[in-house]
């Protein structure tokens, strides 16, 4: 792994991330990318971590994430459905879509750049990015953050291709050491900033946050742990072929409101226009969308590489 950890503060490029952010639903991508060029990007964190399916209105800091890229003959294509929010689409053959291997050129960016001041690189045996791990930091959850990347998709080079959907398959993490067996129970370390800097347990309450109660000012440790379901956020769903061993946990996979929460959005420069457009198949350019598949998750997303968030001698439900 390429690992990077400086202890100094870039100040002023943490800011303009920051302030770049979007307020969108959960975890998001930043900008739109464009087929052949290089996109300086990030994900969007727009809440922390919290058991939804009890109905508890309390969220946790995110104190770290992970990103899987789709990659090479792994790499899933899909027609877009309908209805994305509760349907997939049909998968297809992408060899159509671009040229060789589908390689993004995935690379972290070094630097105090988000909330997380450690940045690791996720590689295969020759050293190609499949993800990255970003960790050592918090972030409150009543505040949006953003976690850079940069990428560079391939030439898109079937023109009645409009654009393709390329979905990432993120974590945010809210807890360390924990699994679906134990993730109700302690203890539950209490998460510092990039700065080793207690945070606040805030909540909205007219002007500057106030804390939530006068006797709690910042997130403590809690013998008992945050909650049942509160470890992650999974940002992926219906991992295809044959889904995966690792992320198999029904009541965190069935929290996320979407099939994939983080698409970047790669538009085609040389889409088909006029006489052109009209002859692609359905008389029009359409998207796709294209996914890390299953084996990816297992491979690249082990104990090892998502330490500390996951317990090492586990074998499922991370």
């Amino acid at each position: 792994m390429i690992d990077s950890k400086f202890k100094g503060l870039a100040l002023c490029s943490m800011i303009s991330l920051l302030a770049a952010g979007q307020a969108i639903a959960h975890t998001g991508v930043r900008d739109i990318a464009i087929a052949g060029s290089k996109s300086y990007n990030a994900f969007t964190i727009t809440h922390g971590c919290a058991d939804y399916n009890a109905g508890t209105t309390q969220q946790y800091p995110a104190i770290g994430q992970a990103a899987l890229f789709p990659y090479g003959s792994t790499a899933v294509w899909r027609e877009v459905s309908a209805t994305p929010s509760t349907t997939n689409g049909t998968v297809i053959d992408g060899s159509t879509i671009v040229t060789g291997v589908f390689n993004l050129a995935v690379s972290g960016l070094a630097g105090v750049s988000s909330p997380f001041p450690t940045t690791q690189e996720i590689v295969d045996s020759l050293g190609n990015p499949h993800g990255i791990l970003w960790k050592d930091g918090a972030v409150e959850p009543k505040l949006t953050a953003a976690v850079p990347f940069l990428v560079t998709p391939p030439a898109i080079t079937n023109a009645c291709i409009s654009a393709v959907l390329v979905r990432v398959g993120v974590i945010n993490f809210c807890d360390v050491q924990k699994n679906a067996s134990n993730d109700a129970t302690g203890p539950y370390a209490a998460p510092k900033d990039a700065f080793g800097r207690p945070l606040n347990n805030t909540s909205p309450a007219g002007g500057i946050q106030q804390n939530v109660t006068p006797t709690s000012a910042k997130f403590v440790a809690i013998p008992a742990g945050n909650g049942d379901n509160n470890r992650a956020d999974w940002w992926f769903a219906d991992l295809y072929p044959s889904g995966s061993a690792n992320f198999s946990d029904s009541d965190i996979l069935s929290e996320g409101l979407g099939l994939w929460s983080a698409k970047i959005t790669v538009t085609n420069p040389n889409v088909a226009t006029g006489a052109a457009a009209a002859a692609c198949p359905g008389g029009a350019p359409r998207q796709v969308t294209v996914e890390p598949g299953s084996v990816d998750f297992d491979t690249y997303f082990t104990a090892p590489n998502l330490q500390p968030f996951v317990k090492t001698g586990t074998v499922s439900n991370f």
